[in-house]
């Protein structure tokens, strides 16, 4: 049921006062599990002896959905246009801690790889507005390419329920790694020299 209404809320659909109460704790629920939660996409290997080995769930050969988006600042972004550049997609909300969080070592990645590596945030909007999403990037500084998914098509379309998100593309734009919750420098670093080798 909550995913019924917040497609629909994402949608645009007005909900009644109660319901959107609903959908809004829904989401915060969603944001408080991706602080505590945090992946890489993967999953333990099912084999003995208690080792760490996983493999990803978005494996190498799934291709990135297509998109044409506006950008706050940027003008137009395509990622069809722009194969043959890895690309790093983090899906975020002004008002979800974990993306507050992490968004100052996004930034630090943008301004050491920025020349080989595609950066775009897209900002769901069921709970914010553009506004507040460009403000949101103003007072922290973050000047890597970000669009408003006011339609929610590009989440719908990468299945993001879940708040941080960020997928790596190879530069084929399959899709290398998909991360959910806030990603350390770490592993940020980590992924962005796998997708700069792809």
């Amino acid at each position: 049921m909550f995913l019924n209404l917040l497609r629909r809320r994402l949608a645009g659909i007005p909900l009644p006062g109660t319901t959107r109460k609903r959908v809004l704790a829904g989401m915060l629920a969603v944001a408080v599990v991706s602080i505590a939660c945090g992946s890489d996409g993967t999953a333990p290997s099912s084999g003995s002896g208690g080792g760490s080995a996983s493999q990803p769930t978005a494996q190498p050969s799934d291709t990135a959905p297509s998109f044409v988006a506006n950008t706050f600042n940027h003008g137009s972004y395509s990622l069809e246009e722009n194969v043959g550049r890895p690309v790093l997609i983090n899906f975020w909300f002004p008002s979800c801690p974990p993306c507050r969080a992490e968004m100052p070592d996004l930034q630090a990645a943008y301004e050491e790889f920025g020349d080989e590596v595609d950066f775009l945030g897209i900002q769901q909007t069921a709970v914010d507005t553009p506004q507040d999403g460009i403000d949101f990037l103003d007072e922290l500084g973050i000047d890597f390419p970000n669009v408003a998914d006011e339609t929610a098509q590009i989440q719908f379309s990468y299945e993001v329920l879940s708040y941080p998100t960020t997928i790596f593309l190879n530069r084929d734009h399959t899709i290398n790694r998909e991360w959910t919750g806030i990603i350390t420098e770490e592993h940020l670093n980590e992924q962005i020299a796998a997708i700069i080798n792809s």
